[in-house]
Parts: structure tokens; C-alpha cells; sequence
């Protein structure tokens, strides 16, 4: 060997422990990061796997680059807490800022749109300055668990696979990975082909909906395809559910089909950066202890943990009750993001990036309690986990009374 090299050192075979943490979180989407900040500003040594190799997950490596509104449509806020801090951080490297002091104004609500780049480096650095450690490149694997408690998770990376023991964990893994590999029962959601990427040149608005806002010079932010899956039942003859590798591979071929169905047709578009990740909506999610469905819009849950309006339109108002979070089978473990127990327009709502946050504080917040405690996520004092959430900003109780 040259003096500039070295001998590689063998994957790790079989239980070889990498480290110990008081929490683990799976997944470095919004609901994860906002799940690990909640977690070490309660003192917890923090874990955050990622299996790619930047923060923010659909909203940055996908192109969602809109943080949806946290009012009720009507000057109402019902999000705060880690979700508005991180609305502000998805603009401090790049347009400007956002200002809040016109969001109540008529016709506005409170959102912005964000450089995707930008807010991973600035997701990553906030985390880091608060005591989180991050492990990119790592793809959790399955878990260890005996009695209900989950004792550490593996995962695959260029070390080979490897345990990280843990005393709780936070699924934010978008598709329930840890209730799923335990066997929990869990319940996947069609989803249409839709696809967002950035695209220089014009394209063809007949083919490509242009994205208004503050894009980056000389790129356009496109969505081809479409969210209502009714109205893409003429392309797609069998439907896209996220949860096998065959049908996350065929949505990926398919969105590419498209793409280049565009370059065919318009010569001046050229794409400029394509989504690193599957743009699907809803893939896997927990059969929880509770699950919100439509009839719950407006109404009173004793023990919500967070609160969200419908990012569509001016409407009803969700409380979400913390037992959407966990299910019978698994003592400490808690999901966040779009993988609670949700379904119909509930999760069609609460899958989004500022409901994803609100649910990760909870999840976050929730397990270091537990753990302070030494109780089941089951049997945590939900007045005490509320109170909690309330001194750190969060919004509650808003259709009480």
C-alpha cells in the first residue's frame, strides 16, 4: 500500500453495539428533527439516523419547499411551539426572512416558501449547536425488541450493520419502519404519480403547473401530475401505495416516464435538480391506540398534544389526541409525522410539514418524560405531557369550549 492509503476494515457482522443514547430517532424529515430537538432540550442524549445524507426529508431532498400554513384560514393561529421555529429557520439562508407581522392580514395565511438546500444546512446546524448527534447515510434495518420495549436499533451503512441501544424511540420514519419490523399492524394509502422538481427554461404550461413565489433565479419549481387521485385514474390503471419496494420502484420509473414526456414536448425545459427521494404522499402508518379520522374535525380531545387547520382551504380545525402516537404493542415507542394513526382528510392534513413538527415536539417531549418517570408511553400523565408542551409554545384545547 502507498503511503496516502489504507487497509478497509470489515463490515461488522452479527450484534456489534455502536453507541447508547436515551433516544433514538428514525428519520430526518421535519417530524424527526423537530422530535430530536424536543428531545435533548429535555436532556436526553439524542440520536437522529438518516438515511440520506441531508436533513428536512420530502420538504427538502422531494422538492416540497412550502411550509404550509399554521392558521385555521381565518387570522387564527393553532400551531406554534418547535413548528413556527423551524418555519422561521427554513428562510434564514435564503429569501430574506419571513414576515410574520402581515400574516394575519386578509387573504394571507401564515406559510412560506423555502430554498430546499438552504434549510437542510440550516436544519443540520441548529441541531447540532443543541446537542444532537446525526448519523447520515445509515438505513435503519430493524429492531431489537423483547417484552414491548425496543432495546436498540440497527442499521446498514458503510460500517456494516450495526445496534445502537436506546431507552425510547421515535418512528419518524415516514412509513412506521420500527411498529411495521415489529410485526404491529400498520395500514398503507393510495397515492397518485405526482412529482416536483426544478426546471430552467418555461415549460409547457399545458404539461407543468408553475409554482408562483420566490424561486430561484432562472428556475422554476414544477409539480407534474397531480394530488387528487381520482383525476389520475386515466394515466394510472393500478394504484401507487408506498409501502413495498415494488411499488416505491415502479413510482419512481413512472415519475421518470413523465419527466422525460416533458423534455419530449419542450425543448427549453431542462431540468435542473431532480427530487433524491419517492414524492409519496402517505405510504405506511400505525393502526394507533386512536385514529383521527374526518368526523373528528372541530371536535375536544382531553389529551391533544398538538392542533392544525386544513392547509387546503379556510375550515375546520384538527386536535390531535396523543394516543394517535402509540399503539398496544410497543412501550416506548412513539410515531410522528405522517405515519400516526390518521385517516381519510385527517391524514391527508396532518401528513404536512408543520402538523409533521407539532407531532415530533409531542413524540419528542412525550418520551423524555416517560423516561424521566420510568412509565409506558401508555401510562404517562398526559395533564403533565400537556403542561409541558403549552411552557414550550405549543398550541392546545383550540375547539375547547
Amino acid at each position: 500500500m502507498k503511503k496516502n492509503e489504507r487497509l478497509c476494515a470489515q463490515p461488522e457482522t452479527g450484534r456489534t453495539e455502536a453507541g447508547k443514547y436515551d433516544v433514538i430517532v428514525i428519520g430526518g424529515g421535519i417530524a424527526g428533527c423537530s422530535a430530536a430537538l424536543a428531545s435533548v432540550r429535555h436532556k436526553k442524549r439524542t440520536l437522529l439516523i438518516e438515511k440520506l445524507t441531508v436533513l428536512g426529508g420530502l420538504a427538502t431532498t422531494g422538492h416540497i419547499t412550502i411550509y404550509l400554513p399554521l392558521d385555521d384560514g381565518y387570522g387564527r393561529q393553532v400551531i406554534g411551539g418547535i413548528s413556527e421555529e423551524l418555519l422561521k429557520l427554513s428562510t434564514k439562508y435564503a429569501y430574506h426572512g419571513v414576515d410574520i407581522s402581515t400574516w394575519k392580514e386578509e387573504g394571507r395565511r401564515y406559510e412560506c416558501k423555502f430554498n430546499g438546500p438552504a434549510y437542510s444546512l440550516a436544519l443540520e446546524e441548529l441541531l447540532q449547536s443543541e446537542g444532537v448527534d446525526i448519523l447520515y447515510d445509515s438505513l435503519f434495518c430493524g429492531a431489537e425488541i423483547s417484552d414491548g420495549i425496543c432495546r436498540g436499533v440497527y442499521v446498514e451503512n458503510k460500517s456494516g450493520r450495526v445496534l445502537y441501544a436506546c431507552g425510547a424511540v421515535v418512528d419518524a420514519s415516514g412509513d412506521a419502519e420500527v411498529f411495521f419490523r415489529n410485526g404491529s399492524r400498520c395500514i398503507a394509502a393510495e397515492n397518485s404519480l405526482a412529482i416536483w422538481t426544478y426546471f430552467s427554461g418555461i415549460p409547457q404550461h399545458s404539461i407543468v403547473q408553475k409554482r408562483g413565489g420566490a424561486d430561484a433565479p432562472g428556475l422554476n419549481l414544477v409539480s407534474i401530475g397531480t394530488i387528487d387521485v381520482t383525476a389520475d385514474k386515466h394515466i394510472v390503471t393500478e394504484p401507487y401505495y408506498g409501502d413495498s419496494g415494488e411499488n416505491v420502484n415502479r413510482f419512481i420509473q413512472d415519475s421518470h416516464k413523465r419527466l422525460l414526456g416533458v423534455l419530449r414536448s419542450d425543448p427549453s425545459a431542462a431540468p435542473a435538480a431532480l427530487p433524491g427521494m419517492a414524492d409519496i404522499r402517505m405510504a405506511r402508518r400505525i393502526d394507533g391506540s386512536y385514529e383521527l379520522s374526518d368526523k373528528d374535525a372541530n371536535a375536544h380531545f382531553e389529551d391533544n398534544i398538538a392542533c392544525t387547520g386544513d392547509w387546503r382551504r379556510p375550515g375546520p380545525v384538527y386536535e390531535i389526541p396523543y394516543r394517535t402516537l402509540f399503539n398496544k404493542d410497543l412501550r416506548n415507542v412513539l410515531s410522528a409525522g405522517r405515519c400516526i394513526s390518521t385517516s381519510g382528510e385527517a391524514w391527508e392534513i396532518i401528513r404536512c410539514i408543520p402538523q409533521a413538527s407539532a407531532t415530533g415536539q409531542a413524540a419528542g417531549t412525550a418520551l423524555a418524560m416517560a423516561l424521566d418517570c420510568g412509565v409506558d408511553v401508555q401510562d404517562l400523565d398526559v395533564m403533565k405531557l400537556r403542561e409541558t408542551l403549552k411552557a414550550d409554545g405549543m398550541i392546545l384545547d383550540v375547539n375547547k369550549g
